[in-house]
C-alpha cells in the first residue's frame, strides 16, 4: 500500500432519519478517492501516491444507531451531534443527504450545520438536504439549487435565497444539489474542483459518473409536461382498471 504522510480529511455526513438512501451514496466518491481504496484496484503506483486520507463519521442528532433509511436500510450512526469529535472546527466537509420533505429540523440540528459552516467546513447538500441548509440560515444570500419539482416551494419558502434550477450549484464552499442522483454529479464536480488532475479523473471513471453537465437538457416546460402526461395516464389507468374489475 502506498504510504501517505497527509492528515486524514474528516467528512461528517449528518443523518435526520429517515433519509433517502441514494442521497448518501456520493459518500462512497469521497470513499474511492482513499489510498486503501484504491489499492484493492490494484492502480500504479503514481495513482496510489495522490490518495486521499479520509475519514467518515456517520452523525445524527442523538446518536441512535441505526439510523432509517428508505429500502429498509439502516445506517451505523458513529456520534450525535453532541459528540466533541464532530464538533464545530472538527469537520472538513459535512455532507447533508435529504429527510423527508416536511421534516423541520430541530434548533439543535440546526446550530450544528451553522457552526461547521462559520468554522469553515465545506457544506455538501443533496436532494432535500437544501431544506436543512435552508432552515438553518446559512443558504440565505447565496446561489443553490434544489430538487426540481420543490423549487417553486423553496423560492416561495426561503425568499433570502438565490434559487437556480440546475443540477447542482456552488457558493463558496457551500454546494447544492438538485434531487436524489444529482448528489452525485454535485460530488464529482467537487473532487475535480478540489483535486483536479489524474485523481479526480480516474474516481470518476472508475464510477462512471460525472459525465452530466450542470445544466438540464430538459427545460421545464418540458419537465412539468412530462409530469403532467404520466399524472394523466395513470388517471386513465386508474380508470380502466376501475372497469375491468
Amino acid at each position: 500500500m502506498a504510504t501517505n504522510q497527509q492528515k486524514p480529511l474528516h467528512i461528517g455526513v449528518l443523518i435526520l432519519p429517515p433519509v433517502q438512501l441514494l442521497d448518501i451514496s456520493p459518500i462512497d466518491l469521497f470513499g474511492m478517492l482513499t489510498p486503501e481504496y484504491l489499492t484493492v484496484c490494484n492502480l500504479p503506483a503514481p495513482l496510489l501516491a495522490l490518495s486521499v486520507p479520509i475519514n467518515i463519521t456517520y452523525i445524527s442528532p442523538t446518536g441512535d444507531s441505526p439510523a432509517l433509511c428508505t429500502a429498509n436500510v439502516g445506517i451505523r450512526i458513529d456520534a450525535s451531534i453532541a459528540s466533541p469529535d464532530v464538533a464545530p472546527g472538527k469537520l472538513d466537509i459535512l455532507l447533508i443527504p435529504g429527510p423527508e420533505p416536511s421534516a423541520v429540523p430541530a434548533a439543535p440540528a440546526l446550530e450544528f450545520v451553522r457552526g461547521h459552516v462559520e468554522n469553515g467546513a465545506d457544506l455538501l447538500n443533496v436532494c432535500t438536504g437544501q431544506l436543512v441548509a435552508a432552515y438553518a440560515g446559512v443558504l440565505d444570500g447565496r446561489v443553490a439549487t434544489g430538487p426540481r419539482g420543490l423549487l417553486g416551494r423553496l423560492r416561495g419558502e426561503f425568499r433570502e435565497v438565490k434559487w437556480v434550477e440546475r443540477r447542482w450549484a456552488r457558493d463558496g464552499g457551500v454546494w447544492t444539489s438538485g434531487g436524489v442522483t444529482n448528489g452525485q454529479d454535485m460530488v464529482a464536480a467537487y473532487i475535480r474542483q478540489r483535486w483536479p488532475g489524474p485523481l479526480a479523473e480516474v474516481v470518476c471513471r472508475l464510477a462512471d459518473v460525472g459525465d452530466r453537465g450542470v445544466e438540464y437538457e430538459i427545460g421545464a416546460v418540458r419537465e412539468n409536461g412530462f409530469w403532467l402526461w404520466q399524472i394523466l395516464r395513470a388517471g386513465i389507468a386508474g380508470l380502466w382498471k376501475g372497469k375491468q374489475a
